[in-house]
């Protein structure tokens, strides 16, 4: 009766191991997916720190460039076509008040640019001519300027994501110098986690920044040269009609004026 018993209470306590064993697995299944909850975001925006708030801000100041920068240079508000032939429309029936007046109203970058040819009418083809050449490169710089900004801040993300990563590895190395060797996974991970943190958000930064640098360039270069070319168009209706004596190697009369789309009418109406 007594090894029985013995047995009995040998067998209990196994069965006790056994039950406590698995509470313990069911406890930690329980505890895993706790951790395992938290998202990509979160762990970048907890471990970010004072570097990742600098990247934040640049990330911040380069989607406002690019939302400026696709709202205000477009077709739209660079080379309307409907002002291109409204203008051809009234220099084809020699409306040229009409048309000076209808142009210097513009805010575009083509009338901005046609007007500014036209006030040079009086000093001939070549002077308006050059004068659109001039304007048209005045826009071109002007609005590289702004979108410059892209390639500051594409620049300035990696080297804030090296300035993180060299503040977390300094954090990981101090905790390894307190502990004197003895340190622990977790003791490094913060420091770790803060360098590779930075990291992702200054490539992520520079790696859209620079992207969209290179797009707006190539948007502002095709506008800027659709609008001169455009200008340039116009402008042929004003070049200056060869007399029948300039044609024949004869001495050309000095009297006879530009043609009938000589740029005079244009230049008198823009200056007055």
């Amino acid at each position: 009766m007594r090894q029985v018993d013995g047995r009995g209470r040998n067998t209990a306590a196994v069965a006790m191991l056994i039950v406590l064993w698995c509470c313990g697995s069911v406890l930690a299944e329980g505890v895993e997916p706790a951790v395992e909850r938290q998202s990509f975001l979160e762990v970048i925006w907890t471990g970010a720190e004072l570097p990742g708030v600098v990247i934040g801000l640049l990330s911040l100041a380069s989607v406002t460039v690019i939302i400026e920068h696709f709202w205000t240079i477009r077709r739209g508000t660079m080379f309307p076509p409907e002002e291109l032939e409204t203008t051809r429309r009234l220099i084809e029936e020699r409306r040229f008040k009409e048309c000076v007046e209808y142009v210097r109203q513009r805010s575009s970058m083509f009338g901005d640019v046609l007007t500014g040819s036209l006030r040079h009418g009086r000093h001939g083809f070549e002077a308006m001519i050059e004068a659109a050449e001039q304007r048209a490169a005045a826009w071109r710089s002007r609005l590289f300027r702004k979108v410059e900004y892209l390639n500051i801040i594409g620049n300035l993300g990696p080297l804030m994501g090296l300035l993180g990563t060299v503040v977390g590895m300094i954090r990981a190395f101090t905790a390894m110098q307190a502990t004197h060797g003895a340190y622990k996974p977790e003791d490094l991970a913060g420091g770790i986690g803060l360098a590779l943190v930075n990291t992702f958000l200054g490539l992520a930064v520079a790696i859209v920044s620079l992207g969209f640098f290179g797009v707006c360039r190539n948007r502002v270069e095709s506008f800027t040269v659709a609008t001169h070319a455009g200008v340039v168009d116009l402008l042929e209706y004003f070049r200056p009609t060869p007399t029948a004596a300039s044609d024949s190697g004869g001495p050309r009369d000095k009297t006879a004026g530009p043609g009938p789309r000589g740029p005079g009418s244009p230049a008198a109406g823009s200056e007055g």
